[in-house]
């Protein structure tokens, strides 16, 4: 029994850092979602300013230099969303594999307690069949006197 406590106990540590490794995964992909969400507003905005420049005489230029900023801003989001891709799928590896070493000492604790239900099984069977064999004996003993 103190096999498996030593278990349980690893398994709450090992259960803690998944948590943990899980909450890192989760404020990455939140991360990601911003970074997107910022894409699609840099995107919506050229278009606004698009419509906005074929409306005015001088919008021509001035929307040339601000498109040149906004698709530096732009590649630099696109960047990051790469950069985070990368941390994102490493993370998620790291959770994976967090996952897999708490369930192998689940697996290890459910296999112990299985193997001590079963032993004292045994142990009871053991003892009505020893009951049930000196009952046999004492009725032999009757019907034979």
């Amino acid at each position: 029994m103190r096999n498996v406590r030593g278990l349980r106990t690893l398994i709450q540590l090992h259960q803690r850092q998944l948590d943990e490794k899980r909450r890192v995964l989760a404020e990455l992909e939140q991360l990601r979602a911003e970074l997107d969400h910022k894409v699609a507003a840099l995107d919506a905005e050229v278009a606004r300013e698009r419509l906005v420049a074929d409306n005015l005489t001088e919008g021509a230029r001035q929307f040339a230099a601000y498109l040149s900023g906004a698709r530096l801003r732009r590649e630099t989001l696109v960047r990051s969303i790469d950069e985070l891709v990368e941390q994102i799928e490493l993370a998620a590896n790291t959770v994976a594999a967090a996952f897999q070493e708490v369930k192998r000492y689940e697996i290890a604790v459910d296999l112990k307690e299985r193997q001590r239900r079963q032993a004292v099984a045994q142990a009871e069977q053991g003892e009505l069949d020893e009951i049930a064999l000196v009952q046999h004996r004492r009725r032999g003993r009757r019907l034979g006197s």
